[in-house]
Formats: structure tokens, sequence, C-alpha cells
């Protein structure tokens, strides 16, 4: 039996400890895939959730949650969040006085990253997951990957590595059919716990906060994205910093001039706030900036149109009925707003003309849009009901083992 299980008597005397990966506080939409999965879990009885120390998931905002400490240790190719669940059970009952569990405690993994397995990742991440994966398989302990976007797997390594994550995991939900094709590209045939479902924060409601800033008259959101002009991302995307910032001033004063207050929404940190700054410098924007992503999902669906390059901005507009253009850095923008209808609107090509010019566009359609845009909304927070169910029945098949 391995190292990881605990017995029947065990599980069932305490709460059922789910540890929630990927998720943060500074991203806007990390944030948000880490309240959808709270508000999932609220429908099973006596769960606790644990998380993971992170530079993006400091101590006092864990606290808040209520969240148990996981005690773990990745860096690179060394590994010891496994070790460190071989403690002897003595010095792991006074670690869980001080609010921290090791890997052994752990029942349930929900892997909510978004978008952190594919070929722009480093492999060693994506190795390092495969096997705490198969470790939690073999100790019959559920692994479930949330909806989120995966690929491209070209090397051998990176395939064999999904491979074992495909064949050892409770779940994998995949969010778009290019993600999917990407998974079936490393194995022979697809088990029935790799599911197609969309975006699971669509259901989310916003809410209001003091911190909104008072506008009068309609608005326009632009919302930016660091990644875009980041060398991680992107070999040349420094040298297209001037052409995005130019393309976002361009759409800021072609809003104004139809009668628009323009606001430059942060959705993530420091990185995003100086693109805001320097798009700022040349239009007439004001830079908002909320840290509570529900009080900036309501803050969005109040705009008039929005101008994403954040995934999860375009999904707060498009699931609130707010018409989007979405700017493209990766296969998940155009699978997403064509979930909505809005594959026209995703905007893989950006220049001040293009951009401009699809501004022009929507607006001649936007009332035809808007009835397609609340049809899809409510199709795809139907989906994501299914998803969940299909979850807990998962969950009590593992449970009743």
């Amino acid at each position: 039996m391995s190292e990881l299980h605990q017995n029947d008597a065990e599980r069932s005397s305490r709460p059922l400890l789910v540890e929630i990966k990927g998720v943060q506080f500074r991203n806007k939409g990390a944030y948000l895939m880490l309240l959808a999965c709270l508000q999932g879990l609220k429908t099973l009885n006596n769960t606790e959730l644990v998380l993971s120390p992170g530079p993006n998931l400091p101590y006092k905002e864990r606290a808040l949650l209520g969240a148990w400490q996981k005690l773990s240790f990745r860096r690179k190719d060394l590994d010891l969040t496994g070790a460190l669940g071989k403690l002897p059970g003595a010095l792991r009952r006074v670690l869980r006085r001080y609010g921290i569990v090791t890997e052994r405690d752990v029942d349930v993994i929900l892997e909510a990253s978004g978008f952190a397995y594919g070929d722009q990742w480093p492999l060693q991440f994506l190795q390092n997951t495969a096997r705490e994966v198969k470790r939690f398989h073999q100790a019959g302990k559920p692994f479930i990957f949330m909806p989120q976007a995966f690929g491209p797997f070209a090397s051998a390594e990176s395939q064999a590595a999904m491979r074992d994550i495909i064949q050892h995991a409770a779940l994998v939900y995949v969010r778009d059919p290019v993600s999917l094709e990407h998974v079936k590209g490393c194995v022979d045939s697809l088990p029935d716990t790799v599911r197609l479902t969309p975006d699971f924060t669509i259901g989310l409601k916003g809410h209001s906060s003091s911190a909104f800033p008072l506008i009068d008259g309609p608005f326009a959101a632009l919302i930016p994205n660091s990644k875009v002009v980041s060398k991680f991302n992107h070999a040349n995307a420094e040298a297209q910093r001037t052409n995005y910032v130019e393309a976002f001033a361009a759409a800021a004063n072609q809003l104004v001039e139809l009668g628009y207050a323009v606001l430059l929404v942060n959705h993530e940190g420091e990185e995003d706030q100086r693109l805001c700054e320097e798009i700022a410098r040349l239009a007439p924007c004001e830079i908002i900036r909320i840290e509570d992503p529900l009080a900036v999902k309501a803050f969005i669906g109040n705009a008039s149109l929005v101008v994403s390059s954040r995934f999860h901005g375009a999904i707060n507009a498009l699931s609130q009925g707010v018409p989007c253009i979405a700017t493209s850095w990766s296969h998940k923008y155009h699978a997403m707003m064509a979930d909505f209808g809005m594959g026209d609107y995703c905007l893989e090509k950006l220049s001040a003309v293009s951009l401009t010019q699809k501004i022009s566009q929507l607006m001649a359609e936007r009332e035809q849009l808007s009835p397609v845009l609340a049809s899809n909304a409510a199709s795809l927070k139907h989906k994501n009901q299914t998803m969940w169910q299909g979850l807990y029945k998962t969950l009590d098949k593992y449970l009743a083992r």
C-alpha cells in the first residue's frame, strides 16, 4: 500500500482536505478560478481548503480563507514534496497544530492553472506534475485537472509526461478543441476521463464595491496584458511593445471620439500597470486597479464594450453580455471567443488599424450581438453545471473505495 494512502477510518473521521493548485491572488483570472473551485466545493459536505505557499499566495491571504498550509518544496528538478509526505505520523500531527499538512494528508487535488502545460513552459514543471499525479493514483486519491488549455507537446519527453497525466489523473477537463487535439497527440486513444468543457469561471457573479470609480456616462474598458510583450512568451515580443501600446492608444482615442469614457483596467499587477501607464500617456484614459476579482468582474459588467488581452477579462465581459474584442497571443483566445459566438472578434494580428476597424465593426453590429451573447452565456453556464456534476460523481467513486 502507498505511503500516501489513508485508511478508511482515518479518512472518515476528518474533513476532506482539498488542495487547489495553480491559483493565486495577484492575477485576477487565477483568483477567479480559485473562487470558482471554492463555490463548486460548497456542494460537498465537510471539505477544507489546502494551499501551497508562493510569492503570489502570501500567508495572510491564505489564512483569510481558512486554508491549511501545505508543506512542499519544488525547485526546478528538485521536488521533495512527495518525500515530505513520508514524515513520521507523530511529526505530522505536530505540524497540523500549526496549520501545516503534507501531501499525505491531502485527499483531493484540483489543478486550476488555466494554461501551464505545453512547450511554452519548462518541461520540468510538466514532469514534476506527472509524477505527482502518479503518486496520487497509486494512493487511490483523485487528481483532477480543472478546465484549462494544454499544449502543444512537440518533444518525446513532454508527450511522455502528458501521457502519464492522461493515464493516471481522475479527470482532465480540456477547455478548447485545439488543446484537445494537443492532448490526443500524446496517446493512442483518449480515455473517457478526458473531457471537453468550457472555462468554469463563467457562472461567477460579480458584486458591487465602494472601490468603483464614479463615471458619468457610458464607458469602455480596455484590459492590456503584459504577457503579449513578454520575452518569456514571444521571442520578438519586446519589439512589438510600441505597436501594442499604439494600438490600444488608437482604440482609446477612437472610443473617446465616439463619446465613451475610456478606462484601462489593470487585471494583474505591476507589469500590467506599467503597460497601462504607457498607453495612458498617448490617450485620455484613467487607470483602474481593483483588487477584489469579483468587484473587477462587476465593474467590467457595467461597461458598454470591452477590449481585452486578458483571457478572463474577456470572459468577465462576455459572460455578462458585454460585447468584447479579444486580442490573442494563444490558441485559447479564439476558442473561448467562439464559445460565446464572438469568434470574429478575436484579433490575432494587432495593429492600430486592425483594432480600430474591429471596434467600428462591433459598433455597427452590437444590437445583433446582444441576444447571441445572452444565449451562449446561458448555454456555457449549463455546461459548467454539467462539469461539476461529473466531478462530484468521480469524487463519490473514489471516496467509496
